[in-house]
């Protein structure tokens, strides 16, 4: 299966972090016997403000994973198990000419970022009484606005200059590459500019696809199976006087989107109105009532880089539980989609300091095993594997020696992956919600998950750095009677080893993960 994943706006980004982490630990959307589905995601991030430290950090996590991945399993698409198997591409990678695109996961906004708005829709040369019209629509600070830091909370901005999108060339050869069994998620926020603004023209110009006769594929995109994630308020801002951005608009933006949003993109035969038919198949609704730490009110000059939040790691799995709908529940139909569906999330236990365990059961099911599989994976490469070359499953071929950990693969997952993702769970951590599922100040693997405890007694030992290397002595003597590796499978040898040995130690060693 392939994604096109649409990450609109700051919020679309920091949903994106999560989701990487998750797709690392080898999580995978399950079909309807349970199994993980091989899947192929192609995220595109929608935002001008380029100098978004969100996005940046994002674009580097994308750029790392896929880094790895490539290591790992080439080029293949059928991986349905494993750290990191999960297929991660640019928008120029499936492309058949893809030397026309930049090889990027960022998408092009035709020059809009580096203008003012009111130079973007020409005011200037506009008469007296259109140009008065505009004022009217727009304030003198959004006339001013260049929108290199984004619409700044204000989507009537965005709604305006993402027009844009379904002119540009990234946009066609979207539309061209759309294959009918794939499908298309939007993540946005709702209570501020790009995302509110962005969410509904994306929409709107890929339903619009089948009058456009330059599209090769314009009836299989009329008639996408597509879900959106729509963010809530979930964080809280220092208050600024001189900052266009204000927590206490967010409800009221909230409100008056979601208005438009019934009317023009999800809404049903209600009340005796008539309204349009729903143009999403499946709508996620998310948010916080607690608000986060307060961050700093940035309406886009200094970078805008946020904490990560236990809402955008909830966020990420709508996008897997997308995935897992059967086809026959997502139908479309003439730009239209038959029986919607809506989805809200509830966390098991209301508490401000969360736990793996505090997740519902179809949650804890898909992702805490593997998470934990994950951490312990990291933990035991970060600590332990330089100490373990040179005896057991280290000297089996193909070798792992000294050399490895010189390797720009070593250094891609541990400088850099490793590091975005410790200091991903040290966000999580001091957030408001706080989110827990590691103890981080130990090196422990025994005490490794929070809030789950080791087993422990006769015939059982708890887990170590000694019981792992002996489980993996086990599983190299396995592999080498399969000739599993080969000789270069260096990279390969390490991970598939940590993944299948975690798999049966966490299932033998801790109580209650899932």
């Amino acid at each position: 299966m392939r994604l096109f994943l649409f990450l609109v706006g700051g919020t679309g980004s920091r949903v994106m972090r999560p989701l990487v982490m998750q797709l690392a630990a080898g999580v995978h959307p399950v079909d309807a016997a349970g199994r993980p589905m091989p899947l192929e995601i192609v995220p595109i991030i929608v935002d001008p403000h380029k100098a978004n430290e969100d996005l940046k950090r994002t674009d580097n996590l994308l750029r790392w994973y896929k880094q790895i991945r490539r290591a790992l399993y080439g080029d293949a698409t059928d991986v349905d198990h494993g750290f990191f198997s999960t297929k991660l591409s640019t928008l120029s990678d499936i492309v058949p000419d893809g030397s026309i695109l930049s090889d990027t996961f960022l998408f092009s906004m035709n020059g809009i970022e580096s203008k003012k708005f009111k130079d973007f829709i020409h005011y200037s040369t506009l008469d007296s009484g259109n140009q008065a019209l505009a004022s009217m629509m727009f304030s003198d600070y959004q006339l001013d606005t260049k929108m290199d830091i984004g619409f700044v909370g204000s989507p009537n901005i965005g709604s305006v200059a993402l027009n844009e999108f379904k002119d540009s060339e990234e946009f066609r050869q979207f539309s061209n590459v759309f294959q009918k069994g794939d499908r298309i998620f939007v993540v946005s926020s709702i209570f501020g500019g790009t995302g509110a603004a962005g969410y509904p023209i994306i929409v709107k110009n890929i339903r619009n696809a089948g009058s456009n006769t330059s599209i090769n594929n314009r009836g299989d995109l009329r008639n996408a199976r597509i879900g959106a994630l729509t963010v809530l308020p979930y964080f809280n801002v220092q208050q600024d006087s001189k900052s266009p951005i204000s927590r206490a608009d967010f409800i009221s933006k909230t409100k008056s989107a979601l208005f438009y949003y019934h009317d023009n993109l999800t809404g049903l035969r209600h009340g005796g109105r008539d309204l349009p038919l729903s143009k999403i198949n499946a709508c996620y609704y998310l948010g916080d009532e607690v608000p986060s730490n307060p961050y700093f009110n940035d309406p886009g000059g200094n970078g805008q880089r946020n904490d990560a939040h236990v809402v955008e790691y909830v966020g990420a799995l709508s996008i897997l539980d997308f995935l897992a709908i059967p086809d026959d529940q997502l139908i479309s139909k003439d730009g239209n989609a038959v029986n919607p569906i809506f989805k809200e999330y509830g966390l098991s236990s209301d508490k401000m300091t969360l736990s793996l365990r505090d997740f519902g059961n179809t949650t804890r099911m898909l992702v805490n095993k593997q998470l934990a599989k994950f951490h312990l994976a990291y933990m035991y490469i970060s600590n332990q594997l330089s100490q373990d070359i040179g005896r057991g499953y280290t000297e089996d071929k193909p070798e792992i020696t000294k050399g490895f950990l010189s390797t720009s693969f070593f250094s891609t997952l541990t400088a850099d992956f490793f590091v975005s993702y410790r200091q991903w769970l040290k966000e999580l951590k001091r957030n408001h919600r706080s989110f827990q599922p590691f103890n981080l100040d130990t090196n422990k693997l025994s005490e490794a998950v929070t809030d789950v405890m080791p087993k422990t007694g006769f015939f059982k030992s708890v887990i170590d750095y000694k019981t792992v290397l002996s489980a993996m002595n086990h599983a190299s003597q396995q592999a080498l009677k399969e000739n599993r590796y080969g000789n270069d499978k260096i990279a390969f040898k390490l991970l598939d080893l940590l993944d299948t040995t975690l798999d049966k130690l966490v299932d033998e060693k801790f109580i209650g993960i899932v």
